[in-house]
């Protein structure tokens, strides 16, 4: 009798632990989630008290910055949390909201790539892009969150979305790097044109090299 017990309890709790842990990855991916939001607001927010005459490359870096940032947020909801939150989550109409709502912002998203600060709707593209976003976070983090229940394998989703984001940010990384390491071999390559023909200028450009002699002393150009 006391071993049946012994072996409820210790089932009971494994059920209660295991809850648990999906409970916390569910908070932990939210909060991932909520870091990203404030960290874009706060981008818009910056965005208000600049001017992009008077700072055209301050600027251009912030917006830049913003769309790397909302880009990869868009790739971890659309990839792996929309997917997981359709089977937690009984109003899946939310979901379809959200995806259309990412749809659009990427309609702005790539018109604001092919402008420059100093184009005339720069700044209101990119406000215009800030408040529609500010929109839709107030819907997911207001209704969608607070309706997921942990009816999925959310520590199994919390594992992959930190793996894509870490992925994610190592593939920028390279980018950088590689984009710097071309232009300093650009920059050794000009450097190297100009020290050779630094190197040659006394002789001209128009003149002719000194022909070998053989040893009559006639010219060895090949011309009899």
């Amino acid at each position: 009798m006391a071993n049946r017990n012994t072996s409820s309890r210790s089932a009971s709790g494994s059920t209660s632990g295991s809850s648990r842990g999906a409970t916390g990855a569910k908070n932990q991916i939210l909060s991932m989630l909520k870091a990203d939001h404030k960290k874009v607001r706060k981008a818009f927010k910056d965005f208000e008290k600049m001017d992009p005459h008077e700072d055209p490359e301050g600027c251009m870096e912030l917006v830049e910055q913003t769309l790397q940032d909302i880009e990869l947020h868009a790739e971890l909801e659309e990839q792996l949390f929309y997917p997981a939150a359709r089977g937690a989550i009984k109003e899946e109409d939310l979901i379809d909201e959200a995806e259309v709502e990412h749809m659009t912002a990427k309609v702005l998203m790539e018109q604001l790539k092919s402008m420059q600060p100093e184009d005339e709707k720069f700044a209101a593209t990119f406000k215009v892009l800030g408040e529609y976003l500010n929109h839709h976070i107030e819907e997911e983090e207001g209704q969608m969150f607070k309706s997921l229940t942990s009816s999925t394998d959310w520590e199994a989703l919390l594992e992959e979305m930190q793996s894509q984001h870490e992925q994610h940010m190592q593939r920028a990384g390279m980018s950088e790097g590689a984009q710097e390491g071309e232009g300093e071999e650009a920059s050794g390559q000009t450097a190297g044109a100009q020290a050779g023909a630094g190197r040659g200028a006394p002789r001209g450009q128009g003149e002719a090299r000194p022909q070998a002699r053989d040893s009559k002393g006639s010219s060895s150009s090949g011309k009899e």
